[in-house]
C-alpha cells in the first residue's frame, strides 16, 4: 500500500537529530541565517506561536478573530482559551483563497484579527486583505504551516505575523517546532519575553519523538504498510484512522500543558539544519506530478486549488461527489487514500461542503509512476460505473 503522505526526513537526518539530543550543547539560540530581517521567533509549534501571540496582545473579552474556515481545530480552541470568538470565513475550493468581500461582510467592532491559512502547499493573494486590515486596524496573520517552499522564509509585505511549521508531516520536517516572523519589533520582543517564562521541552521527550518518527517512516514503506493495514483490519480496527492519527503531536486533553514549552536546543538545531537544506528538486518533482495528475482527471473531479498557480501539492486533495466510493476503490487497490485529515471546517455544518467531499490521494515520490497511472485509471473506471448507475456528476 502506498502512503498518502510520507515523513519528509531522511535516515541520516534522523540520526543527526538523535545526535543533537545526546550532544545538544548549550542553550543558545540556533542561527537562522536564511530568514529575513531578523524577524523570527522559534517556538515549539505554530500553535505555541499563536497562543503566545494572543497572550501578549491581551485582547478584550469577546473579541472576534476571523479565521479562514479550513483550519486546525486547535486554532479555534486557542482563540477561545484567550476569551476570543473564532469566526469562519469561506475558502474558495478552486483557488483556496479568501474573498475580501466575505471578510468585509463579517467585520464587526469586535473584530481584532484575521488569520488566513495557505492550504495544501498553495499561497493565496493577500494584497486586498492586507489593505482591508490596515484600513480597519486589524492584525493580519498568515498561517504558512503547509506552504514552506524554500529555505528563504518570507513574511508577506501586508502581513503582521507569518507562521511556519516544522511539524511531523510538514515539508522539511524537524518533527516539531515553528517559526513566527513578526513585523513589529516591540511585539516580537514581548512574544520572546513571554515565551521565555515557559518551561523548557526536555531533550528526552524530543528524542522519543525522533525515535517514533523513525518507526513511522519504516512502517510507511509499502512492503511493511500493506501487512500492517491488513493486520489492523483483520483485528477489527480502523487502519485508515490509525494512519491518520499516528503523527498527531498534541492530544486535546493536554494541549496547553504541552504547547506552552520552549523548544529544546536539539529541536532548534534541527530546524536550522532542515531549513538550510530544503530539497528543491524533490519539491519540483512533486509539483510536476501534481500538475500532471490534476490535468488528466475525468469530469466531475478537480483538485482543490486547481486554479491557484502557486500550488505545490503538499498533498493531492481530490474533490469529488462520491468520496466514500473513491476511497474504497483506491484503498482496495493499494492506495492509502482517505478523507481523514488534521483539518476541520469552522462554522459550516452543511454536508455538501467541498471539504467534506475531499479525498487525499497518494501521489508523492513514494508512488511509482506506473502506480499513479493505475490510480487514475481506477478513478476513471469508477466514474464510468457511477454514470452507468445514473449518478449526477456536475
Amino acid at each position: 500500500m502506498y502512503p498518502r503522505l510520507r515523513i519528509d526526513i531522511s535516515w541520516s537526518e534522523l540520526a543527526r537529530a538523535v545526535g543533537y539530543c545526546v550532544w545538544a550543547g548549550d542553550d543558545s539560540p540556533a542561527a537562522l541565517s536564511t530568514t529575513d530581517a531578523g524577524e523570527e521567533v522559534i517556538t515549539l509549534s505554530v500553535r505555541s506561536a499563536f497562543d503566545v501571540l494572543l497572550a501578549v496582545l491581551e485582547l478584550p473579552e469577546g473579541s472576534e478573530l476571523l479565521l479562514s474556515e479550513i483550519t486546525v481545530p486547535h486554532m479555534a480552541t486557542i482563540a477561545r482559551e484567550h476569551g476570543c470568538a473564532p469566526v469562519g470565513v469561506p475558502v474558495d475550493p478552486r483557488t483556496l483563497a479568501v474573498d475580501p468581500q466575505e471578510v468585509k461582510s463579517r467585520l464587526t467592532p469586535q473584530t481584532k484579527m484575521l488569520v488566513v491559512a495557505h492550504l495544501f502547499g498553495s499561497r493565496m493573494p493577500l494584497e486586498e486583505l492586507g489593505t482591508l486590515c490596515r484600513q480597519r486596524g486589524i492584525l493580519l496573520v498568515e498561517d504558512c504551516a503547509q506552504a514552506l517552499t524554500s529555505r528563504n522564509l518570507d513574511r508577506h509585505a501586508t502581513a503582521d505575523v507569518s507562521l511556519y511549521s516544522f511539524g511531523p508531516i510538514k515539508t522539511a520536517t524537524a518533527l516539531g517546532g515553528g517559526i513566527a516572523l513578526v513585523r513589529d519589533s516591540d511585539l516580537r520582543n514581548r512574544i520572546e519575553a513571554f515565551a521565555a517564562e515557559w518551561p523548557p521541552q526536555s531533550s528526552m521527550s524530543y528524542l522519543f519523538r525522533v525515535l517514533k518518527a523513525g518507526g513511522l517512516k519504516l512502517l510507511s514503506a509499502p512492503w511493511l504498510l500493506t501487512p500492517l493495514v491488513r493486520c489492523i483490519n483483520a483485528c477489527g480496527g480502523d487502519s485508515d484512522a490509525f494512519v491518520g492519527h499516528s503523527a498527531r503531536g498534541f492530544p486535546d486533553d493536554r494541549l496547553f500543558e504541552l504547547l506552552r514549552q520552549r523548544p529544546c536546543p536539539a529541536l532548534r538545531k534541527l530546524i536550522a539544519y532542515r531549513l538550510s537544506h530544503v530539497d528543491k528538486s524533490s519539491m519540483c518533482q512533486r509539483i510536476r506530478r501534481g500538475q500532471q495528475l490534476a490535468g488528466c482527471l475525468p469530469d466531475g473531479f478537480f483538485v482543490a486549488g486547481c486554479d491557484n498557480p502557486t500550488h505545490t501539492f503538499w498533498v493531492f486533495p481530490l474533490v469529488c461527489d462520491r468520496p466514500v466510493d473513491i476511497v474504497s476503490v483506491l484503498r482496495s487497490a493499494g492506495f492509502d487514500a482517505s478523507q481523514i485529515s488534521g483539518l476541520t471546517i469552522l462554522g459550516d455544518d452543511s454536508p455538501d461542503h467541498w471539504f467534506r467531499r475531499t479525498v487525499f490521494v497518494p501521489c508523492g515520490v513514494q508512488v511509482p509512476p506506473k502506480a499513479l497511472h493505475r490510480g487514475m485509471d481506477l478513478i476513471r473506471s469508477s466514474t464510468r460505473c457511477s454514470t452507468s448507475r445514473g449518478a449526477f456528476l456536475p
